[in-house]
């Protein structure tokens, strides 16, 4: 993919995101490039862009080919700052265990080498809540072992480049996969408005974090990272506080005042459920970093977004 000349009048810092054109990494390339900063990001050949169309054509943008060698020239031309790695392959369906490596593990694992072989300044990986405990969580097994396995790789490389762990709790918000559970709940109650909705009892509780809000946490931790060299630091998103998972879709219900059945008890518990997960937000709050969105109004955003509260 050819690479643009840019017009700018200084040199700006420079990011390499990967996983923009995906939920999470569209919406931190927005605010990126919002800022003082060119953002290097890799796609595939096969990646939809459907996400970030409108910015394809940005100056501060770069589209780069995520194969070794295109990422290898991308290094040696570029005074890279920081690499922020959103990709992830959660493995759901029949994918297959290499093609999740190769995003969690590998990708990441490479871009660490390079990173400290043209002296970039640090690492921003994404985990979830899923491996807080330490454990293996059997409904997504192989990206569980995946990402813990990537944590003992950072672990070693940070001695030599300073590496930022950002967990993120339940994250949501308007336009993600219909695979994730509060797209699946909103799209079902809220927009299809389905006669009913199976569900388990749903007395798990889950540290909801709205999108924007996630967003600012990751900006908030890229100027720390500019700024201050460290090892490995870990920075929870999350409000702190965890709500049931039935009130939640409740509110679902409550706000887009849907008739839709919502059938608590229906879908039986995993063996492994994570019953309670929160945010231990002391990290990010030194930071300056604090959530504005509360559940209810990520809701009614997700709804306004969808035009569903017509």
């Amino acid at each position: 993919m050819t690479q643009r000349a840019l017009n700018l009048n200084k040199r700006p810092v420079t990011v390499l995101l990967t996983g923009a054109t995906g939920f999470l990494g569209s919406s931190l390339l927005r605010r990126l490039l919002l800022t003082d900063r060119l953002v290097l990001a890799t796609v595939r050949p096969t990646s939809k862009t459907e996400r970030i169309i409108d910015l394809l054509s940005h100056p501060k943008l770069i589209l780069v080919n995520s194969d070794a060698g295109t990422l290898e020239r991308t290094f040696q031309q570029h005074q890279i700052g920081t690499i922020i790695h959103t990709a992830t392959e959660y493995g759901r369906g029949q994918t297959p265990v290499a093609s999740i490596l190769d995003s969690n593990l590998v990708l990441p694992i490479r871009l660490v080498e390079l990173g400290t072989r043209y002296n970039a300044g640090g690492f921003i990986n994404t985990d979830s809540y899923f491996n807080k405990l330490g454990g293996s969580y059997s409904n997504l097994l192989n990206y569980s072992l995946s990402k813990r396995t990537l944590l003992v790789w950072l672990e070693k490389f940070s001695p030599q480049i300073s590496i930022a762990n950002v967990v993120l709790e339940h994250l949501y918000g308007p336009q993600d996969s219909k695979s994730k559970f509060v797209e699946h709940v909103i799209r079902a109650v809220a927009i299809d408005r389905n006669k009913s909705i199976k569900l388990t009892h749903g007395h798990q509780k889950r540290d909801f974090i709205y999108l924007d809000d996630a967003v600012d946490a990751f900006v908030k931790v890229l100027e720390h990272i500019e700024n201050q060299k460290f090892k490995l630091k870990t920075f929870e998103v999350g409000h702190g506080k965890s709500i049931q998972i039935r009130d939640f879709v409740k509110a679902v219900a409550q706000i887009s005042n849907s008739s839709t059945s919502l059938d608590f008890g229906e879908i039986n518990y995993r063996d492994d459920e994570i019953m309670n997960s929160v945010a231990d937000t002391r990290a990010l709050f030194e930071l300056g970093w604090k959530p504005t969105i509360e559940p209810n109004e990520g809701i009614t955003r997700i709804l306004r977004a969808y035009d569903s509260t017509e």
